[in-house]
């Protein structure tokens, strides 16, 4: 991860820790994806929660969303919901 990644990531971590309610926003293509990705594997590796959890996204990035999960934190089971 780039260091602003890392950053977001322990934003998000500190967040947690603290009780606090977040939106991580900011252009496309910075890593956001990433940076929740790493935050659900840090919840489900260091904290013991697995689940479940919601992610809300773009229909258009919802199979990226799963591609990503089941790439980078194959230990969590994504499930997509839509409609339409």
């Amino acid at each position: 991860m780039r260091d602003y990644q890392l950053a977001g990531l322990n934003w998000l971590i500190c967040l947690y820790e603290n009780g606090i309610k977040g939106i991580l926003a900011d252009e496309m293509g910075l890593g956001k994806t990433l940076q929740t990705v790493s935050l659900l594997a840090y919840l489900h590796e260091f904290k013991g929660i697995s689940g479940l959890h919601m992610v809300v996204a773009p229909k258009s990035t919802l199979g990226n969303w799963m591609n990503e999960i089941r790439k980078f934190c194959p230990v969590l089971r994504p499930m997509k919901f839509h409609w339409n």
